[in-house]
């Protein structure tokens, strides 16, 4: 189904999206907007539908009994009771073949008991069966896969097999530069006219937009105009990812595309943002942010992921009925933002009891306190207000003040109505997320070993009582000093009071590098309760720091140092690579043997601490790119603690850029590539060739604060386990780009896998890194982990708690009370694909004594 075309709508927009970010609600966001006087087609989807669809789960790879399989787990997990009762078979299921009357026919491979028995299976588990084609003579899948000229034979054929459901595509109807409402409009008639007089509810999939070549008043952003006449849901965007392949960023584009006609929404009509994506490359939290937004906007709400292998955790997401009932609700009102601040949101919907839904929406990558009042979502007076949560599943009252800290990519949903001084329920307060004076920033706070920096926090009451005893604490690593600077306590605080608190923090020197967290805690006591009594309370929240990597010393490859943070469109950057194949680095057939090769939109973060004076490279598109004429075209800015240091302009694939860059003082460089104002689309682009100039070496302990590695040379490693080419000598040899690995052929060695660092004598250690792969690939990449020592070899014990890193590729570490060892054994307990691997292992350790 993947045509080029459907590729292409696929990438588009991941800019777009974030470029909304920092700017004012749109004035239709502001007020109210009147439901369409359109009567709906039918009188199927009164509420938003609900289902399970096979294109961004399965792709084309489906047959009979995988979607028997998809139906059963519906059923068996809990979601058809919930009310996902549609399911739906995508393309690939048909490959353009007609009988000599023109009907339809199918594999029998594929489809053994053929297309009716499919449907009447369904039926029999109490669901619905949806189906799939195009307006055009081909379709999304290739050639002769569209109903054109057939549009009543093939509904009749539809309905005879027992369909309750057609989605319609555009694929062909693009190439035969078919009017879409024209060409829906005749599809329309041929469902209400079917020969079998069965209700079918009716998709209307144009996924095309100008960027894809849909000519002005012609593609998805234009469908709102005919669609609530001519079906019962309409695209308002393009593709929202690939198959198995779905960003967060897309989410957001179609998000907002989507909100821009929530007039054209209501009973019957509505529209359509494209598929739910949970498990398909967006976090827990950016899955139950697509989750809440969809229902915020009355969307239908189809699961596109493959439901048998769905974890518990994302099944009980999806079926979250307090969540589901915004979607569901009888009114029918589409939600609007009515406030955009920064990359916060705020989101209202009515519903039907007089209640409003309110969502509080981080599109950013730090939490924030996102804020409104009851008045401004548009509840009458009243002296309390009931906050539920409906993803906690509690509720607190409010004086009027609706506020809340939003982790990144996140959303707080409430249910909130004028019902708030019930007896017994909790005060609503706010603890905001921690404000670091860092060292340097860059995607997080960037904190220094030795060295000390401040931080604080706040709490306010917004409850209609007043709190006692609130008092706040944090939390640091294990050997950091935190030292108070303030009051962090108050003995009563009044309704829109809070405390305010202040800590200054140091980490010891010798802190490894990686990811840590500071927890602020706050504890108060409040009356309520039957009978009243002062109750207790505690709410926490974690604010992310990150350690660097020691800067960079002398010259050398600027990719070989560890990142901060790395990003590359809908791909991955990869370290010495093309970002798209895997291959190497080639533009205008130089081969550049290092540096970074991402797509755009792209930003790559490295810590330079103001050692480093040049940088300097060769920029531009990848020879990759050259397979399709369309795209490669791009912009390139190196920026130094944010500011530009170096702007290449509109790149495309005439010619390659030279970079000479003077860094200053900057701490935090960062490589930045933009999609040049066209969109992402075959954006293959190459820091090709980059060297950094830097200065001496920066002190280790015991003399400096930076952690001391052990040299490469200096130790040596084996491996419970390694393939052939991938010994474990690669991960000691100072060098990202070899690789160990798990033994994979011919025999899958399983987990745990360890490996073992032998320093050669007896030291002290005091920590250990862990580097995964920079190839772009993910397999092996350790998720789960012990760290054992050993003097001799023999004897294990554990030198640090067992733990878990996420799986990515960021530099990681352990921090080990110093121990004395001559071996430090890294076990794999989870990984992923079940292997091990490590671009490199380093063992911080000073000589014993």
């Amino acid at each position: 189904m993947l045509t080029r075309l459907r590729a292409r709508a696929g990438v588009l927009g991941l800019a777009a999206s974030t470029a909304l970010l920092g700017v004012v609600a749109p004035a239709w966001a502001a007020r109210p907007q009147p439901h369409t006087t359109a009567p709906p087609i039918n009188d199927l989807a009164r509420t938003p539908y609900q289902g399970w669809n096979t294109y961004y789960g399965l792709g084309s790879d489906f047959n009979e009994q995988s979607i028997k399989d998809e139906a059963k787990a519906l059923v068996d997990r809990g979601l058809k009771a919930a009310g996902y009762n549609y399911v739906w078979i995508d393309g690939g299921w048909w490959s353009g073949t007609r009988d000599a009357a023109g009907d339809i026919t199918v594999s029998s491979t594929q489809w053994p008991d053929g297309m009716k028995a499919v449907a009447d299976y369904i039926h029999s588990l109490g669901l619905k069966a949806g189906i799939y084609t195009d307006s055009g003579t081909n379709g999304c899948g290739g050639t002769a896969q569209g109903s054109f000229g057939h549009y009543q034979q093939d509904v009749n054929q539809f309905a005879g097999w027992g369909y309750d459901a057609v989605k319609v595509d555009f694929c062909g109807g693009e190439q035969q530069h078919l009017d879409p409402a024209t060409a829906y409009g005749q599809f329309r008639d041929a469902l209400l006219h079917n020969s079998s007089h069965r209700p079918m509810l009716f998709n209307i999939c144009n996924p095309f937009v100008p960027q894809t070549g849909a000519a002005p008043g012609r593609s998805a952003y234009d469908s709102y105009t005919f669609g609530p006449t001519t079906g019962n849901s309409w695209r308002t965007d393009t593709d929202v990812g690939f198959s198995r392949n779905v960003v967060f960023p897309d989410v957001l584009r179609n998000l907002d595309d989507d909100a821009k006609h929530p007039e054209a929404a209501g009973p019957g009509h509505w529209n359509d943002p494209d598929y739910l994506a949970p498990e398909l490359g967006m976090s827990a939290a950016e899955a139950q942010s697509q989750f809440s937004m969809w229902s915020m906007v009355a969307a239908p709400l189809i699961i596109g992921s493959d439901v048998t292998a769905l974890s518990d955790s994302t099944v009980s997401m999806l079926t979250n009925r307090e969540v589901l009932a915004v979607d569901q609700d009888p009114l029918g009102v589409q939600g609007t933002a009515i406030a955009t601040t920064g990359s916060t949101q705020v989101w209202t919907k009515p519903l039907a009891n007089g209640d409003r839904a309110v969502a509080l929406f981080n599109r950013g990558s730090s939490a924030q306190v996102v804020s409104t009042t009851a008045a401004a979502v548009g509840l009458r007076h009243s002296g309390s207000y009931a906050l539920r949560d409906l993803w906690q599943h509690s509720t607190t009252e409010t004086a009027g003040v609706i506020s809340a800290t939003v982790a990144p990519h996140s959303t707080v949903l409430l249910r909130v109505s004028r019902q708030g001084d019930v007896a017994g329920t909790a005060p609503a307060t706010v603890l905001t997320p921690l404000s670091v004076t860092a060292s340097a920033q860059g995607s997080q706070p960037l904190v220094l070993p030795g060295s000390s920096f401040q931080a604080s926090a706040s709490f306010t009451d917004n409850g209609s009582s007043d709190l006692k005893d609130a008092a706040l604490t944090l939390d640091a690593p294990a050997g950091w000093q935190v030292t108070a600077l303030s009051s962090t306590a108050r003995q009563r605080l009044r309704t829109g009071e809070r405390v305010d608190a202040k800590w200054q923090i140091t980490p010891p020197p010798g802190t490894e590098p990686g990811p840590d967290g500071l927890k602020v805690t706050v504890a108060y006591r409040w009356y309520g309760g039957h009978p009243a009594a002062l109750r207790s309370v505690t709410a926490s929240g974690t604010s992310p720091v990150q350690v660097p990597a020691a800067p960079p010393s002398g010259t050398g490859p600027l990719s070989h140092h560890p990142w901060l943070d790395a990003s590359s469109g809908y791909l991955v950057p990869r370290v010495d690579l093309d970002d798209a194949g895997g291959g190497p680095l080639v533009m205008h057939g130089t081969t550049y043997p290092q540096g970074v090769g991402v797509a755009s939109p792209s930003t790559v973060e490295y810590y330079v601490g103001g050692n480093c004076s040049t940088l300097t490279g060769t920029v531009g598109i990848d020879d990759s790119a050259n397979f399709d004429p369309s795209g490669g075209t791009v912009d390139f800015q190196v920026l130094g603690d944010g500011v530009k240091l170096y702007d290449s302009g509109t790149v495309d694939r005439g010619a390659t850029h030279a970079l000479n860059v003077d860094l200053g003082a900057a701490k935090v460089v960062s490589l930045v590539v933009g999609d040049g104002g066209d969109g992402g689309y075959n954006d293959r682009a190459d820091w090709g060739g980059l060297q950094i100039s830097c200065g001496a070496p920066v002190a280790t302990v015991p003399a400096g604060p930076w952690p001391h590695y052990v040299a490469p040379g200096d130790e040596s490693a084996t491996a419970s386990s390694a393939n052939d080419g991938y010994p474990a000598s690669n991960a000691v040899d100072g060098q990202v780009t070899t690789l160990w690995h798990s033994q994979f052929s011919p025999v899958h060695d399983p987990l745990p896998i360890s490996f073992t660092v032998d320093l050669k004598s007896v030291q002290t250690v005091t920590g250990l890194s862990y580097q995964p792969r920079l190839d772009g690939n993910i397999t092996g990449t350790v998720t789960g982990y012990t760290v054992e020592v050993s003097t001799d070899g023999t004897t294990f014990t554990p030198a640090a708690a067992a733990g878990t890193w996420p799986e990515d590729a960021l530099l990681k570490s352990v921090q080990i009370a110093p121990v004395q060892a001559r071996y430090v054994r890294l076990t794999a307990t989870a990984a992923a694909g079940g292997y091990a691997s490590a671009a490199e292992i380093a063992v911080a350790a000073v000589p014993a004594g």
